[in-house]
């Protein structure tokens, strides 16, 4: 447990919590009429640094399981994957939808992305979280942290299912089996290429082509 504590793993999962929480404290700090502008500069600020931090500890820990082990990917492959596995995180999203309301009798809108494409909307700034930094993040604490952690413990599909759940349910929207496939699509990109980058690209092309089609809607 202390090598766990002190692992690349934990400091991964660390910095997330702390970005996460960095906004509601700063409210404590600001006059109320400053409110809503702390928490939108708060959170970019939070994730920025978040991910800096994340990649540094990346760069200078050994992340100890058979996926980081082995070779990854040329960068050529890992782009290629990394294009790919939009259109396939898409594709799931559109198989998970139609499950989703048609046999579980969900409703298939996003209160996530909604609240997202109007923060947006208001504070064109908040796309570079959207679009960059939050994949960044999830990406390094979903599949390079938990994932990757539980690769070697229980297996591929555990690992993808356990880290999958969890990137679910930390969304709080409601539309758990959607995210819970969107999650194995982006595992299977970081086992497939060995690489984190090819599940950072996807995610990222992916949260910003629907953030801006929405906006275009708006």
């Amino acid at each position: 447990m202390k090598n766990l504590v002190k692992s690349p793993y934990a400091k991964i999962i660390l910095i997330y919590i702390i970005a996460q929480f960095f906004p509601v404290i700063l409210l404590l700090f600001v006059p109320e009429s400053a409110l809503l502008d702390a928490n939108i500069y708060g959170t970019i600020i939070g994730f920025v640094v978040g991910a800096l931090l994340m990649f540094v500890v990346n760069h200078r820990s050994t992340f100890d399981n058979s996926l980081e082990n082995t070779p990854s990917n040329s960068k050529n492959s890992i782009l290629f994957w990394g294009i790919a596995g939009m259109f396939l995180a898409f594709a799931s999203q559109y198989l998970a939808v139609f499950i989703e309301t048609f046999l579980l009798n969900i409703p298939a809108g996003s209160q996530n992305t909604e609240d997202i494409v109007l923060i947006v909307n208001q504070y064109p700034i908040f796309l570079i979280l959207v679009a960059i930094f939050g994949p960044i993040m999830e990406e390094f604490v979903f599949r390079k942290a938990i994932f990757g952690y539980l690769y070697d413990i229980t297996g591929g599909i555990g690992a993808a299912v356990i880290s999958s759940l969890i990137f679910a349910f930390i969304h709080f929207d409601g539309h758990y089996l959607l995210y819970s496939v969107m999650g194995f699509v982006f595992c299977y990109l970081y086992w497939k290429t060995k690489s984190i980058a090819a599940p950072i690209i996807a995610h990222a092309l992916m949260n910003a082509t629907v953030t801006v089609a929405n906006l275009l809607l708006y």
